[in-house]
C-alpha cells in the first residue's frame, strides 16, 4: 500500500472528527451481536438482530448527510444560501471581514458576502438543516424497526405452524389460521398510531444546542445515537429485551464516542513520558516532509515557537487569524491543513475562507509540535527518532481502535447472552419468540 495512503487510512481511524473509526467499531459491534444472536437464540433471532444492526447502520452513518445534501439542494438553493459557508465566520463582524479579505476566489468571496448580508437567515437555514435531518432519518429507523418487528413476529408465526403441524401428525390438524388478535410482546411497538411522529421538541430547544454540536457530523451522530437508543430501549418488545438494549446500547454509545479518549490519552502519556515519544499529531503529518524539516531547520523550529508565543502573549484572536490567513505556509499552519484542523480548497494548499478555524486546536496543535521538536532534537538520530514516532503512532492507532472492536464485537455481546443464561435459567433461547409462542399457544388453546 504506498505511504500516502497508508497514513490517509491512519489520519482517519486517529481522528476526532473522522467517521471512518465509528463505522469500524460498528461492523464489529454488528457483526458479534449477530454471532452470539445466532448461538443464543437461533436463526430467527440472528436474523432479527442482522436486519436490526444492518439497517440501524445504515440509518446511523448515511442518514443525516444524506438528509442534509438533499436540504442543502432544495431549501439552500431557494433561498441563493451557500451551504458551504460557516455561520461562525460571518457571525462576528471582524472574523467576518478578515475572511473577506484574504478570499482569494470570486466566487467564495461572492457566497460569504451573500451569507454575511442574510446573517439570520444563514443561521436559521442552519439550525432547520440539523433539526430536519435529524428528524427525519429518526423517522426512517422508526419505520425501519417498525418494519423489522413485524418481519420477527411473522417469522415466529411460521415456525410455530410448522412445529404444530409437525406434531399434529396423524391427526390431519391444520394450524395455518393460528394467530392472536395482539400479543403482549408486540403491542407496546405496534399498537401505537402508526401516524405518530417522533418529537424532538420545538425548533428553539434545537437552537439551544451549542454550534459545535450543530456543525459537527460527529456530534450530530452522537445526538442521533442517544435518540436510536433511546428509542430501542423504550421500544423494547419485553422486559428481557429492554435490560439487554440498556446494556448494549451503554456500552455501544462508550466504546465509540469516549472510550478512544482515555484510551489515546494513556497511550500518548506512556508514549510521551516514558518512551520519550510523543505520538500526539497527525498520521499525515508524521508521513510528510514537513515533519523531518521541522527537525532539522532551525528556521522552522523558530517558526513554531513564534506562533505558540503570540498565542500565549496576544489575547487579540482577531491578530492571530490574520496571521493564520496572511501566512499559510507558516510550518504551523501548513501542519493544520495536514491535520484537518484548516480546511483547503480544491488546489490542496489555499485555505477556504468560508470554513471556520478552530483556534483552540490551532494552539493545542502549536504545543505537540513544539513537544515534537524538544524530543526529536535530543535525539542522536532524526531519522531513527522518526522511524520511531511513526511505527509508535501506527501500533498505538490500531491498538486503540482494536480494543474498542474487542470489546464491541465480543466482551459485551458475550457478557450481555450469558446473563441471560443464567437469568433464564440455564436457557439462552430466544425470550420474545419464547414469549410469543406461549401466546400463541394459549390463544388458541394448545398444549
Amino acid at each position: 500500500m504506498p505511504m500516502n495512503v497508508s497514513s490517509r487510512l491512519l489520519s482517519c481511524l486517529g481522528s476526532p472528527n473522522s467517521k471512518v473509526p465509528l463505522a469500524v467499531k460498528d461492523v464489529f459491534n454488528s457483526a458479534g451481536y449477530t454471532y452470539y444472536s445466532y448461538d443464543a437464540g437461533g436463526k430467527i433471532e440472528a436474523k432479527d438482530r442482522l436486519f436490526d444492526e444492518v439497517s440501524t447502520g445504515a440509518v446511523w452513518l448515511f442518514g443525516i448527510p444524506l438528509y442534509q445534501k438533499l436540504i442543502d439542494k432544495t431549501l439552500f438553493k431557494a433561498c441563493k444560501i451557500s451551504p458551504s459557508v460557516d455561520y461562525r465566520v460571518i457571525k462576528d463582524k471582524n472574523y467576518f471581514k478578515k475572511a473577506l479579505e484574504y478570499s482569494q476566489d470570486e466566487i467564495i468571496k461572492r457566497e460569504l458576502k451573500n451569507a454575511g448580508n442574510h446573517f439570520t437567515k444563514t443561521k436559521n437555514l442552519n439550525f432547520i438543516k440539523f433539526a430536519l435531518s435529524l428528524a427525519l432519518t429518526m423517522a426512517s429507523y422508526f419505520a425501519l424497526t417498525k418494519f423489522k418487528q413485524s418481519m420477527t413476529k411473522k417469522s415466529i408465526e411460521k415456525e410455530f405452524k410448522q412445529k404444530q403441524n409437525q406434531k399434529a401428525g396423524e391427526k390431519q390438524t391444520s394450524y395455518d389460521n393460528i394467530r392472536v388478535k395482539q400479543s403482549p410482546v408486540f403491542s407496546e411497538f405496534s399498537t401505537k398510531d402508526n401516524n405518530s411522529k417522533v418529537s424532538f421538541g420545538s425548533l428553539k430547544t434545537v437552537c439551544d444546542f451549542s454550534e459545535e454540536f450543530i456543525l459537527n457530523p460527529i456530534k450530530n451522530m452522537f445526538i442521533l445515537d442517544c435518540a436510536i437508543s433511546g428509542q430501542r430501549i423504550v421500544n423494547s418488545r419485553n422486559k428481557e429485551e429492554r435490560k439487554e438494549y440498556i446494556q448494549k446500547e451503554g456500552a455501544f454509545l462508550f466504546f465509540v464516542y469516549g472510550a478512544d479518549k482515555l484510551i489515546k490519552k494513556g497511550i500518548n502519556f506512556l508514549s510521551g513520558k516514558l518512551l520519550k515519544t510523543p505520538i500526539d499529531l497527525d498520521a499525515k503529518f508524521y508521513n510528510s516532509d514537513l515533519a523531518q524539516n521541522m527537525l532539522e531547520n532551525d528556521k522552522i523550529k523558530n517558526s513554531v515557537k513564534e506562533f505558540l508565543y503570540k498565542f500565549e502573549n496576544n489575547s487579540n484572536p482577531y491578530e492571530i487569524y490574520d496571521f493564520i490567513l496572511k501566512n499559510q505556509n507558516n510550518p504551523v499552519v501548513e501542519a493544520a491543513k495536514k491535520s484537518d484542523i484548516i480546511s483547503v480548497l480544491k488546489d490542496g494548499n489555499s485555505i477556504d475562507t468560508r470554513k471556520f478555524i478552530d483556534l483552540k486546536q490551532m494552539k493545542k496543535l502549536a504545543k505537540n509540535l513544539e513537544k515534537y521538536i524538544e524530543a526529536g532534537s535530543s535525539s542522536k538520530n532524526i531519522n531513527s527518532y522518526l522511524t520511531k514516532v511513526k511505527a509508535f503512532k501506527i501500533v498505538s492507532t490500531l491498538l486503540n481502535v482494536g480494543i474498542c472492536c474487542a470489546a464491541l464485537g465480543i466482551i459485551v455481546p458475550k457478557t450481555i447472552y450469558n446473563n441471560r443464561q443464567k437469568q433464564q435459567n440455564g436457557s439462552s433461547a430466544f425470550h420474545v419468540q419464547e414469549e410469543y409462542e406461549k401466546q400463541l399457544r394459549n390463544g388458541n388453546n394448545i398444549t
